[in-house]
C-alpha cells in the first residue's frame, strides 16, 4: 500500500468517544482529529485533542498526541506518536482492506517509550466516506491481556 492512498483521510475530524479503563467505563469525551497529507514528503502528519465532557460540556483536556503515518525505508507503514503524558510509541500497519474512500486499518504496537507499564496497544481505524471509527486497545503491566480503552465515532468537518 502506498501512503497516497490514504490522502482522503485529511482533514478535520469531529466527535464523541468513550474511555475504559479494565473494561470499566472512565469518561465520555469530545474529540478532534486532524491528518495533513505531506505529498512531497510522503508522510501524514496528525493532531489529536480529546476534552472530557459533563452533559455534552466540555471541562477539562484529557488527552493531546501528534505524530506521523509514514512508510519507513523497509517499506513498513508505521503510526508514531508522541502524547501529552510523556509517551511515546511506534505502531505498524498490520491489516488493512481499502477501497475508493473506504479503509480499515490495523496498527499493533513494535515500542514504547517513557511509559514502563505499557506491554501492547493496537488502534484500528476505519473509514466509511465523511465517517471514522477507531478503536484503541492496550494492555500493561496491571492488566496484562489486551482490552479495550478508547471507542470514538467523529465525522469529517465539512470545508
Amino acid at each position: 500500500m502506498e501512503l497516497k492512498e490514504l490522502e482522503f483521510i485529511a482533514g478535520l475530524w469531529k466527535g464523541k468517544g468513550t474511555a475504559e479503563v479494565n473494561s470499566v467505563k472512565g469518561a465520555d469525551y469530545d474529540e478532534e482529529t486532524i491528518f495533513e497529507f505531506e505529498k512531497e514528503k510522503q508522510l501524514i502528519f496528525y493532531v489529536q485533542k480529546t476534552w472530557r465532557t459533563v452533559d455534552g460540556k466540555r471541562i477539562e483536556m484529557l488527552h493531546f498526541e501528534s505524530g506521523f503515518i509514514r512508510k519507513n525505508d523497509a517499506g513498513i507503514i508505521q503510526l508514531s506518536n508522541s502524547q501529552g503524558n510523556g509517551r511515546v510509541e511506534v505502531m505498524e500497519l498490520e491489516d488493512t482492506s481499502l477501497n475508493d474512500k473506504n479503509a480499515v486499518l490495523m496498527f499493533v504496537s513494535k515500542s514504547h517509550g517513557n511509559d514502563p507499564r505499557m506491554i501492547e496497544t493496537t488502534r484500528q481505524f476505519t473509514f466509511n466516506g465523511s465517517k471514522m471509527k477507531y478503536e484503541m486497545k492496550m494492555a500493561t503491566i496491571m492488566n496484562d491481556k489486551l482490552t479495550g480503552h478508547l471507542r470514538a465515532e467523529l465525522e469529517k468537518a465539512q470545508k
